[in-house]
């Protein structure tokens, strides 16, 4: 049997020496097993065990059997350990070594890439050196039918695409959000909580905008944060065009009329002509 790298193979311990284990396959190809990536057995010659194959630190084929989280052909959820700017995130394997996600594979923005602590659904590379590749939405295998419209379930981001994000959830649901329902930028492999909006035969759409009466609080505080720079008069109202308030404000024409109209039920605003102007408080 040849050596599979970034898979678990069944090898014959051929002998032990001062640091290591010299293991070899059925076809005769040997391998270094370090004393250190025993996990804690005892081996004797002749014995069969099943190491996964890595490339170590010094890119040379190594053998351990502690058992990886994911192996090639095999992917899984792994958590990202640490970033490197201009290389990547590393994630932990559960081996000595951590797997690289390249920046190839990464948006092009380092303000997306993952974070430490971080999840991301990755396969095994296996070319010159062992990489993780993340895994594109059309290749999950995915759970459906166990949400409901208007559940709230927590998950991660693995892909940001055109359109909007794909959130794998916890019980591997994958939730497309439009662009359209969310407020802000997410970065790959952030962990958020995702409510449910609308059930299709292949998976489920989402919103990340919090619910209504959070929203239209904190959209309101956007309202007054520019009156206030303005000098408590600004000239925005509800008439005022949509492009107009979303280069102002960041919100959509309906978002900022419903926060408006909070401020002004809170006596906070009033109107005179397309102006809208902050109410003192003696007045």
């Amino acid at each position: 049997m040849k050596l599979k790298i970034g898979q678990l193979n069944e090898l014959q311990v051929v002998r032990k020496t001062d640091i290591a284990y010299l293991l070899k396959s059925s076809d005769g190809e040997e391998v270094f097993l370090h004393q250190n990536e025993t996990d804690h057995r005892k081996l004797e010659p002749g014995q069969f065990v099943d190491a996964f194959l890595y490339f170590d630190a010094k890119g040379r084929l190594a053998a351990t059997l502690h058992e990886p989280y994911v192996t090639a052909g095999n992917p899984g959820v792994l958590k990202v350990v640490a970033v490197k700017p201009g290389l990547g995130v590393f994630l932990d394997l559960g081996i000595s070594k951590d797997v690289l996600l390249s920046k190839d594979d990464l948006p092009v923005d380092e303000s997306l890439w993952p974070q430490v602590d971080d999840q991301v659904y990755v396969d095994l590379r296996v070319k010159a050196r062992l990489t993780a590749r993340p895994i594109p939405y059309n290749e999950i295998r995915l759970i459906t039918g166990n949400l409901n419209v208007g559940d709230e379930v927590s998950g991660f981001v693995q892909v940001i695409g055109n359109i909007g994000y794909f959130i794998l959830t916890d019980e591997f649901n994958l939730v497309l959000v439009k662009k359209s329902n969310v407020r802000k930028a997410y970065r790959l492999g952030e962990i958020l909580k995702v409510k449910i909006t609308y059930e299709t035969p292949s998976g489920y759409e989402g919103s990340l905008i919090d619910f209504k009466e959070v929203v239209r609080v904190d959209d309101s505080k956007l309202i007054m944060d520019v009156l206030e720079k303005e000098g408590g008069r600004m000239p925005y109202d509800a008439t005022t065009d949509s492009e107009t308030i979303q280069k102002v404000f960041g919100l959509s024409r309906k978002s900022f009329k419903r926060a408006l109209g909070l401020l002004y039920k809170e006596r906070k605003v009033k109107f005179e002509g397309n102006e809208t102007i902050l109410v003192k408080s003696n007045e």
